[in-house]
Order: structure tokens, then C-alpha cells, then sequence
């Protein structure tokens, strides 16, 4: 069912003839209130009720009753599930002076209930052009159970109708939603519109032109209990290769990255950041610039296979990678005079600098005949807004890359990972998408197509994940192709691809004498140049629904 059919329509010009006594008096200027709600994706059935999604006429949210206890079942809730946003909307009735916000969400790891990773409030005199008014950062999915009151103040503005807009990855309960202000609006700023809905919810993929490459291979290094990456294992990524010969091109991008074991430590089960130093740091650059390995060795790939192709200039785009800062160090190192503090966020951002900077002279240092550095991947695949510092430290950092160097910044969270609907707002020039669908037979076909959905409604690119090269992982990747036929991402998106560390499990199925595992080379060949046939996969599930995301 289509969450806009649930809610009915979201309308919300002449909702109320309320009449509002004129006051420099400032209140609650929702108290009472009815809401119109819009979804942006979405409502399965069995999520169409009253327990999953209060009905948009319910007064749960406006009636002052605050939740008593961090408890799914405290009748103070509104509730929200799936549909990936909602956008609340409220008529005042009247102009009013409105110069703040609070709202109140519940988070019960038990029951699935997570909270946004942001609210924002919009606002209009005329419930068609909007003015940003403000936002609250600082929700987090995990931790203990609780109920979190975050408020927002900003100067006076006029205005009648009021949206708040926030994901909804899971379920979102919010007992109260406040907007407080005057009712007397003299003296209170006009809007000034600056946002339109289509900004936050473009529905349409992240382009080749947008990202400035079409397919980007993940090349995993930095691991001393496996070889660097040769020129050999580039080959045939580089171009697509059959009994020995070289037909044509295949991944024209290549993302160079530390392996996860390099940055996170697993030993007691979830992994937490390590707490890495200058001297670590520096080796991983090292490692990155080694004679006859890695970029060097990619380029002398794209010498080899140009050559072959008659394309002596063929040329490869790269990203280079942006490592976490782990706020914990104290004593990272040296750099310009002065032993770095990460409890200092201007001592964090002066250590992303650095290892920017050095990435970038260096690159440009080794006169690659075939690369250009196209920008920089930030390495977390998550967003903690309990690191207040870092939105501060990830805008000047993604503006530095951006206005001094004139490159770009990606980001690739995993499904429903903290932050992943605001990767704009974070700074970030691309966001990708994982749909991890691979790693797990448990995760049914539907999530691609879910994945798909959503990369598109935030208009990101999608990733493309090889968990392995048994069956059910060739089977695996195979759906990633049909489903990216189906609902358009292989045409219409660029696409990140994920294979462990190289060689990788494409290298595996291009040496491969097993015709299955084989075929999965050739396959992602097809997908590269936009030619696979979805008809030769199977997908499971009755409720599978092959439409257009």
C-alpha cells in the first residue's frame, strides 16, 4: 500500500479555521493541533495499521501528554514504521512569530524502535514556498533506552504553516512535537524560501556525470598477511579479458582503501575504531604508494591494457581514502610544529588535512600517465551523532577537499546505517548506497529492491557486493545485476562494487575453470556496459514486486 494512500491527502492549506488571540506571549503554538502526514515510500500491509502508523487525525503528538517511561506501549506515542521518511505538517491558522522547536523521540533497541538521525523544521507563509528554519542532530541508533528531548531556537519568523521531515528506517515513535513562538507576528523576519522538497528527496539515482565515473572497483590494501596489489591483478579489471585476449575496457575507476582490519578492531566482537596514530596513518600512505604496487600498478594496467585496445591514452579515474580521527588520542604526532590532541577538534581537522594534502602532492608527485585523482572516500560506513564535534569536522573537511583542491568527497553507509539519508547535509558530494544483501541468505531478494527505493529517493548510486564465490554468492551477485536492470541502477546509477581484498572474488571467477563462477565475470561485464538480461534470474517471494524503484 502506498504510505500516501494510508495517510490520505497531505494537503495542508485551509486544515483549520482556528482562531488565534494576537499575543506577545510565547507558547506552544501546536497545542491542539491536527497534522497531515506525508510518506516518501512505501507502507507494507501488515505495517498498515493503527499500532504500526497512528492515523494522521490522531492527537498523540500535539496534546501535551509526554511519555511516561522509554516504553513502545506508553499510549503518549505517535507511531511511524517504514515508508523511509515522513513529513508531519501543521496549519497555525494564522501568521505567528515561531522562533523554536523540541521534540521528543523514543529509542528501545528491544523492540526495534530507533530514532532519526535528524529532524528538521521547515517554514512557510504561504504552504508552498519554504525557508529552513532549523534542525536537531544528535539522535543516535543505539544506547540505552530513552526518550530524547532535543530543541532547536533561531530568530523570530512569520509564518503560518510549519513541516518537520525526519527518516524513518524502522519505527520512529515521538510522543510530543513543540513549536513555540507569538502570536503576534509584527517584528518577526518574512520567510525567505530556501528549500524545496525535491533537494532532500530527488528520486533519481546518483548519475556517472555526478560522481564523474561510472564504475568503481574497491581495492582493498594495507594488510600485512596479504600481498600488495599487483599489476597482474588489475589486468583484468582494467579491461575485459577472454582466453588470453583483450576485448574491451571494464571498471574505469578504482577506490584505494585501507582493509577494515587495518582501521577497526574486532577481537571483542562489534568493531570499534582503533585509536591510530601519525606513524599508522603514514605507513598506510606508504603502503599506498609503493613502487611497482597499487597506483603504480594500476596505471601500468591502464598502459597495458590501453596499449592492447588501441587507446594508448586510455585513462582511469581514483579515490583516495580519508581515515576516522578517533577523538580518544591525545598524542597523535607532529605535524607543523605541534603534537596533535583529537579531544581538540581543530587539532582533528588539522590531522585530515595533513593526510589530504600529503595523499594529493604525492599522487601528483608520481606523474601517473593514466590516473586522475577524481577525490576522496570518507572511511566510516556509519555516522555518530554522539561525536557532536564531527558535523563540524566533516563540513570543513569535505569543503576543503571541495574549494581548495577542487575534488570531490563520497560516502558509502551500509543499509540503514546512522546518517545515511543525510549524506548531503554532511557534506558529502555522492552519497552510495549498500543494499548488504550479500553476506546473508537469511536477508530476502526484496532488499534490492528496497535498496534501490531508497538510493533513489536520496539520490545516491548504489553499491554492488561478492561476499564469496560459492553458489549462493554467484547466485547472490547475479540478482544484484537483474535487479539493477529492473529498476533502472544499472543505466541510470554509478555503482561502487565490493569484493574483499584483491585480487578479489572477480579475479577468482575470471580465472576460474568452473563455467558458473566463470559466469559471473562476464556478467559484470554485461552490467558494466548496461547489456544484462534480468529474464535469465529468478528472484524469491511471492511479494516480489519487479517494478521500477
Amino acid at each position: 500500500m502506498q504510505g500516501v494512500e494510508y495517510y490520505g491527502d497531505y494537503s495542508i492549506k485551509n486544515r483549520t479555521s482556528r482562531e488565534l488571540a494576537l499575543s506577545h506571549e510565547r507558547v506552544n503554538l501546536l497545542k491542539g493541533l491536527k497534522q497531515t502526514v506525508k510518506c516518501y515510500e512505501d507502507i507494507e500491509d501488515k505495517h498498515c495499521t493503527d499500532w504500526f502508523n497512528s492515523k494522521a487525525e490522531s492527537g498523540e503528538l500535539t496534546d501535551g501528554i509526554f511519555a511516561s517511561v522509554p516504553e513502545c506501549h506508553d499510549p503518549a506515542f505517535f507511531r511511524f514504521t517504514g515508508g523511509e521518511a515522513r513529513t508531519v505538517f501543521y496549519d497555525l491558522g494564522s501568521v505567528c512569530a515561531v522562533s523554536g522547536f523540541r521534540i521528543g523521540v523514543l529509542r528501545q533497541n528491544g523492540a526495534g524502535i530507533f530514532q532519526p538521525s535528524r529532524v528538521w523544521l521547515f517554514l512557510s507563509d504561504d504552504g508552498e514556498n519554504w525557508q529552513t528554519a532549523g534542525s536537531v542532530v544528535g539522535f543516535e541508533t543505539w544506547g540505552k533506552d530513552e526518550v530524547t528531548r532535543l530543541s532547536a531556537e533561531f530568530s523570530p519568523t512569520a509564518a503560518r504553516y510549519a513541516k518537520f521531515t525526519f527518516n524513518v528506517p524502522i519505527h520512529v515513535w515521538i510522543d510530543q512535537i513543540e513549536l513555540f513562538g507569538c502570536t503576534e507576528p509584527s517584528g518577526a523576519a518574512k520567510i525567505v524560501p530556501d528549500r524545496r522538497d525535491e533537494e532532500d528527496f530527488p528520486r533519481r539515482f546518483a548519475s556517472t556525470a555526478q560522481l564523474g565515473a561510472k564504475d568503481v572497483m574497491l581495492a582493498y590494501m594495507c594488510r600485512q598477511d596479504i600481498p600488495p596489489i599487483s599489476k597482474e591483478m588489475l589486468l583484468p579489471y582494467v579491461g575485459y579479458i577472454e582466453d588470453g585476449n583483450v576485448k574491451d575496457t571494464m571498471f574505469d575507476s578504482f577506490l584505494f582503501l585501507p582493509h577494515v582490519w587495518y582501521l577497526y578492531d574486532y577481537s571483542s566482537g562489534y568493531g570499534r575504531k582503533k585509536p591510530l596514530k601519525k606513524e599508522d596513518w603514514q605507513y598506510y600512505m606508504d603502503v599506498q604508494f609503493s613502487k611497482g604496487a597499487n597506483l603504480d600498478a594500476l596505471d601500468k594496467a591502464a598502459e597495458e591494457i590501453g596499449a592492447a585496445l588501441g587507446k594508448p591514452d586510455l585513462r582511469l579515474t581514483v579515490f583516495l581514502s580519508i581515515l576516522y580521527p578517533v577523538a580518544e588520542v591525545k598524542d597523535f604526532g607532529v605535524i607543523n610544529g605541534k603534537n596533535l590532541d583529537f579531544s581538540n577538534t581543530g587539532d582533528r581537522f588539522t590531522a585530515l588535512e595533513w593526510l589530504i594534502d600529503e595523499q594529493y602532492r604525492r599522487f601528483n608527485a608520481n606523474n601517473y600517465k593514466h590516473l586522475s585523482l577524481l577525490g576522496f572516500y570518507w572511511f566510516t560506513e556509519e555516522i555518530s551523532y554522539l561525536d557532536a564535534p564531527l558535523m563540524e569536522l566533516l563540513r570543513r573537511t569535505t569543503d576543503h577537499v571541495r574549494d581548495d583542491l577542487g575534488l570531490i568527497t563520497t560516502w558509502i553507509p551500509y543499509y540503514h546505517a546512522c546518517g545515511y539519508n543525510d549524506w548531503r547535509e554532511l557534506g558529502f558530494d555522492v552519497g552510495c548506497y549498500q543494499p548488504n544483501y550479500a553476506f546473508n541468505q537469511s536477508v530476502p531478494d526484496k532488499r534490492l529492491f528496497e535498496a534501490a527505493k531508497t538510493a533513489k529517493l536520496f539520490g545516491m548510486c548504489i553499491e554492488l557486493e561478492m561476499g564469496g564465490t560459492n553458489d549462493w554468492n554467484i547466485e547472490r551477485m547475479k540478482k544484484y545485476y537483474a535487479a539493477g536492470a529492473i529498476t533502472g541502477y544499472m543505466k541510470d546509477a554509478a555503482h561502487m562494487y565490493y569484493q574483499g581484498s584483491m585480487p578479489g572474488e572477480f579475479y577468482r571467477a575470471y580465472e576460474s575453470k568452473d563455467p558458473y563462477l566463470h559466469s559471473v565475470y562476464k556478467d559484470t561485464y554485461d552490467f558494466i556496459k548496461g547489456t544484462f538480461d534480468p529474464s535469465r534470474v529468478a528472484f524469491d517471494g511471492e511479494e516480489m514486486e519487479k517494478n521500477d524503484a
